[in-house]
């Protein structure tokens, strides 16, 4: 139920406070003429009582009865009045310290310095103190300062005897209690200046006369932070330590803790002078009573003493609550930005942005335990370096949630290579499961060495959106990954990687990190500015984010669906790609940038019908898959070349892709796809192969797991490590609450979206005419008029799509030639067109090719009736041409039986180049192993070329 050892020292706490107060009564009430109780024979001739009353009274009058007058008698006989009170005044400050659980540093050097202290003390008491009352006849120090006193006065004197006792108790107390009497000087003397300065004004106001006495004041407030300055810069240069973003120096502890005041220094001394000037302008601009203006001149005082503290205070024994009340005030600010965010957005008038309250904050965190911890084990690492006879030096440290990189500068003449093979024994002598070495840390003439911290510090989605606003109000798409080895936040922007690959085994984070950055994206962008489609194979993972406004299309659990929702995005690619040909830009972010009218004026559209079907603002689509193992083992083939055509085309359109699979083998992470992808992000794997798969180095297989990650940025070959943030269902089901309110604006051309007698609908491999083309022209026919708009309202297509039909009409001769904001004309009528479809002859201006199966229309067939000689229907023909018919049908089906073969080849020959790339990895795990055989059969080798 409890701890034992909080248990323990709670009871010890209560049980000091009793004894304290039991004492303290036993002193207030104390009587020489009390009667002390009898003590058992060896106590009693080792203490005898001291009295100065004669005869003792019947009854005791301490109000603790006989114990107190014992304890009375004996506190002031052996430490006297002055030395009593001091020991009080020590166990009230321990008990303090035991109920606060405090950590209290070297205990035994505490322990002397309070005893060094008190023995001064009484010294100085009795050789200057009067006696206390009428006993006891020790006098003011008791029997401890009579005998410090006697023995000084025999060897220094007076004089040199008060300066020995004033020296010894300064440095017992200096020991016993750090700097705090130093702080409490400072506050007390800063406090005593104000007053005076303060004092100083009122009368100036009384007699009419307003001096220039507060920049006085901030003067001297500056010669405060100057003098703190001064005393920063005595402390021991030695290796440099960042602990949560904040740099302390090494050296001893109490040196380390002061040097956390010089983040602030300058800070403090700006707020300084900046009080002053305020308190100044606001005493010139209201004239009020006395009584009125010193009530107002109070606050300042207080507020300077305060941030005295504040500067002060880390010299002593600090609790870690403190740390984070510190961080309240700065990161309020933050949080009011980020839950103003949702004001933006005249498009989405009615939308608005979570507030990042529904985030869970972050726990608080023991800075100090992790700094003593990294000390030590520097020390720890250059030792073991020097058992192996090199001579490193640790110059820097950086900590991190979860690793602390130790940087190490090595010794002239010591090779690389020697440092980077050690790191299974550091391992060893830290005590860690693994040690990574970063050999170089780029940039650096210094030597990474990553080494897992005691205590893992959880890093929470709001904390890193708080340290990483300034960054991701520039972004596109900006996703919060964690935090680096340094604490930095990692935070990166989607639209500039542009494509994200993750890997990692089962229970790693892989998952908790998809979660993060979909979260991110709902955070901070609107459905008008990001759109999304999820492909879920599990069912499970991605099940509860169905109601989100941002989707495109219900979430995707069917593989086949989603292979041709991958056609669909590449098809949407290349719309996108001739509408911004058409405009005349590159990005599309530059198009969004462009007003309506600049729009209508570079596609020249002029009817209003034909204007609302030009879109005006394209919105950026991510297409999140949560395990595209599963996707490439429906559809292999299919699947790599639309996720290798988005890679390759979709960054300017604004389609990106988050990939993400437990199984990181080269048949899922083909080469083309794994060389489409530059940004990659690997969790802990199960071997060193597959690590060389996703990273193409080794490395993630040393990994911790849990969030642990090394992230590959594009365009780098360098490896940055981090912990990804952590996100819990918890907070997950408040976001999706919060912005599922409303329908959902699926697309109808997705929705609508068929798979057909179990093959994938692939609008990459569509005939020279459109499936939808016959609906079309029905359409069109119909209404006379060859509108782009007319075919999105009725059909549900985009705009590229539509205009594409439109275009195969005119190439058939069925509308007429662009005719610039006018709807083209429509040169058929309805019985022409019948005619066409039924393959009857028609007007002159039509002609029929001469091959009959192209130009009747046929239904779109797959591969397994084309195998099983399933002839497609075509129109009724005459008796005469019906052999011809047949064997020119015959010519076709042996055509695409041969097309069917030559692709059963190439995929074959893809398989084979997998397997050959799986062994080539193989392979190259052994080289090292095979290179050291070589080299001790060398000698071997050269015998039998003899004997040869």
């Amino acid at each position: 139920m409890f701890e034992n050892r909080s248990l323990h020292r709670d009871l010890i706490a209560i049980g000091l406070a009793a004894a304290v107060l039991f004492l303290l009564l036993s002193l207030v009430s104390y009587n020489a003429a009390d009667p002390i109780p009898a003590l058992p024979s060896p106590v009693s001739e080792l203490y005898q009582p001291d009295l100065v009353v004669y005869p003792p009274a019947e009854r005791a009058h301490n109000i603790c009865g006989g114990m107190g007058a014992l304890a009375a008698d004996l506190l002031y006989s052996r430490l006297g009045g002055l030395g009593a009170y001091y020991l009080l005044f020590s166990l009230a400050a321990l008990d303090f310290i035991l109920l606060k659980r405090l950590e209290v540093t070297a205990p035994a050097l505490r322990m002397f310095g309070w005893l060094a202290s008190l023995t001064g003390l009484t010294a100085l008491a009795s050789m200057y103190a009067p006696s206390m009352g009428t006993g006891p006849l020790a006098g003011a120090g008791g029997g401890l300062g009579m005998l410090g006193a006697t023995l000084l006065h025999q060897h220094f004197a007076a004089v040199g005897g008060t300066l020995l006792a004033l020296t010894v108790t300064a440095v017992g107390l200096f020991l016993c209690t750090d700097y705090e009497l130093l702080r409490l000087a400072m506050v007390v003397g800063v406090k005593g200046i104000e007053t005076a300065v303060l004092g100083k004004e009122i009368v100036a106001k009384r007699i009419g006369k307003k001096g220039d006495l507060l920049p006085a004041a901030g003067k001297e407030k500056q010669d405060a932070a100057t003098d703190l300055e001064d005393a920063e810069e005595e402390i021991t240069e030695g290796m440099t330590i960042r602990i949560g973003g904040r740099q302390v120096e090494a050296g001893d502890e109490e040196e380390a803790e002061y040097d956390e005041a010089e983040a602030d220094g300058e800070e403090w001394e700006e707020e300084a002078e900046e009080d002053a000037a305020e308190d100044e302008e606001s005493e010139w601009e209201e004239e009020e009573e006395d009584e009125e203006a010193l009530e107002e001149e109070a606050i300042p005082v207080k507020t300077l003493a305060d941030k005295v503290v504040k500067e002060i205070d880390p010299l002593a024994v600090k609790n870690t609550k403190s740390k984070k009340k510190a961080k309240e005030d700065d990161r309020a600010a933050v949080i009011s930005q980020l839950n103003a965010a949702a004001d933006d957005g005249p498009k989405h008038e009615h939308y608005e942005l979570p507030p990042i309250d529904l985030l869970i904050e972050n726990e608080e965190f023991s800075y100090e335990a992790q700094e003593k911890e990294v000390r030590q084990k520097a020390k720890i690492l250059e030792k073991t370096f020097a058992n192996f006879g090199f001579n490193v030096k640790v110059v820097e440290i950086e900590t991190g949630p979860v690793i602390a990189q130790y940087e190490v500068e090595l010794e002239a003449g010591l090779r690389l290579s020697k440092i980077t093979g050690l790191a299974d024994d550091l391992a060893i002598a830290l005590r860690v499961p693994s040690v990574r070495i970063v050999a170089p840390i780029p940039g650096k003439n210094t030597v990474g060495i990553e080494v897992p911290n005691e205590e893992r510090q959880m890093v929470r989605l709001r904390e890193v959106m708080e340290e990483g606003l300034a960054r991701s109000n520039k972004m596109k798409i900006p996703i919060f990954l964690g935090k680096d080895v340094s604490g930095n936040p990692l935070v990166v922007d989607l639209a500039s990687m542009p494509h994200l690959l993750i890997a990692g085994r089962t229970g790693t984070g892989k998952s908790v990190c998809l979660n993060a950055l979909i979260t991110s994206i709902l955070m901070t962008r609107r459905p008008d500015e990001v759109r999304m489609l999820m492909i879920d194979p599990k069912m499970v993972e991605l099940s509860c984010y169905k109601t989100l406004p941002h989707l495109m299309h219900p979430v995707v659990t069917d593989m086949k669906k989603a292979e041709a929702i991958l056609a669909w995005a590449v098809e949407k690619m290349e719309e996108r790609y001739q509408l911004l040909a058409k405009v005349g830009v590159r990005h599309l972010a530059v198009f969004n940038q462009l007003s309506a009218e600049e729009i209508y004026e570079r596609l020249e559209v002029g009817d209003e019908e034909d204007r609302k079907s030009v879109p005006t603002n394209l919105p950026y689509i991510v297409i999140v898959a949560d395990e595209i193992a599963d996707l490439m083992m429906t559809a292999g083939k299919e699947v790599e070349q639309h996720i290798i055509r988005l890679a390759q085309k979709s960054r300017a359109v604004g389609i990106h892709l988050i990939l993400a699979t437990q199984k990181p083998t080269v048949d899922v992470i083909t080469g083309l796809i794994k060389s489409n992808l530059p940004a990659r992000l690997a969790f802990q794997v199960a071997s060193r192969t597959d690590s060389r798969v996703v990273l193409d180095e080794m490395g993630a297989d040393k990994l911790l797991g849990n969030g642990d990650m090394l992230f590959l940025w594009p365009g780098t070959s360098s490896l940055l490590r981090g912990q990804g943030t952590y996100l819990s269902d918890e907070e997950i089901n408040s976001v999706v609450d919060f912005v599922s309110t409303g329908e959902q604006d699926f697309v109808k051309e997705l929705v609508q979206l068929k798979v057909e007698d179990g093959a994938v609908a692939d609008p990459s491999k569509m005939k020279k005419r459109d499936e939808l083309y016959e609906q079309a022209v029905d359409v069109i026919v119909a209404e006379q008029r060859g509108s782009v708009s007319l075919l999105q309202r009725a059909l549900g297509v985009g705009y590229g799509r539509g205009a594409r039909l439109i275009d195969f009409m005119a190439e058939d001769g069925i509308v007429g030639p662009y005719n610039g904001s006018q709807a083209r004309e429509v040169t058929i009528t309805a019985i022409e067109w019948e005619q066409m479809k039924s393959g009857e002859s028609l007007s002159p201006k039509i002609e029929i090719e001469e091959d009959v199966v192209e130009a009747a229309p046929k239904k779109k067939s797959d591969s397994k009736a084309k195998r099983s000689n399933k002839v497609v229907p075509v129109p009724a023909l005459e008796e005469e041409e019906e052999e011809e018919y047949e064997e020119e049908e015959a010519e076709l089906f042996d055509e695409e039986e041969a097309e069917d073969e030559e692709e059963v080849e190439e995929y074959e020959e893809e398989e084979t180049d997998g397997d050959e790339e799986e062994e080539e990895y193989e392979e190259e795990e052994y080289e090292e192993e095979e290179y050291e055989e070589a080299e001790d059969d060398e000698p071997e080798a050269e015998d039998r070329q003899k004997r040869a």
